[in-house]
């Protein structure tokens, strides 16, 4: 796989958002789907898979192809990072495998590779191009079929999840953007 390769992320969020919008975030290279909406999504850019960290972790290249994780469905979905750069709310992939919770699921079945989590609620790992998840509220784990339409599955219930503009009026809720002063 070559560096300009598009991983499984990144097909699935191009086939649900589009062509990204690029930039520089963090300083790093970002690409991003869906600005300004509920469902945003950065991925963060390149990995060098043959050098370390990231050769640690090839298991994870089909599915991160160049990007180095990120942030899927508005920070919903987390892609740990094959790095050891630190990004706030986002684990390198070292610091995930010493999470408690993936220690208790890999005890479950060894040969899973974790590289996501969801609200330190839902990990998810794969093996032999299968998508899994670790429920931790349920302590659980079990298989949601091939990674890719398994990804995008995931990503379409985070979206549906997700609260409205609308709907969070119609309950009173109070919409505050990070942006402007609170008067």
């Amino acid at each position: 796989m070559s560096s300009n390769d598009l991983g499984i992320l990144e097909r699935v969020l191009m086939r649900r958002y589009g062509q990204p919008d690029e930039t520089y975030m963090q300083g790093m290279r970002a690409k991003i789907w869906g600005a300004g909406t509920a469902s945003v999504s950065e991925l963060f850019y390149s990995t060098d898979w043959t050098r370390a960290p990231a050769s640690e972790f090839r298991v994870h290249q089909q599915i991160y192809g160049s990007c180095r994780g990120g942030f899927l469905v508005d920070s919903s979905l987390k892609v740990a990072m094959p790095s050891f750069k630190k990004l706030f709310g986002l684990y390198n992939l070292h610091e995930l495998l010493e999470r408690v919770e993936v220690k208790h699921a890999m005890a479950l079945d060894p040969e899973l590779s974790f590289f996501m989590d969801a609200s330190n609620v839902c990990y998810y790992a794969h093996k032999h191009g299968r998508l899994f998840v670790y429920d931790t509220t349920f302590d659980e784990l079990y298989e949601r079929g091939p990674i890719e339409s398994a990804l995008e599955e995931i990503i379409a219930e985070w979206e549906a999840a997700a609260p409205s503009e609308s709907s969070l009026q119609r309950t009173g809720a109070v919409i505050i953007d990070p942006d402007k002063p609170i008067a």
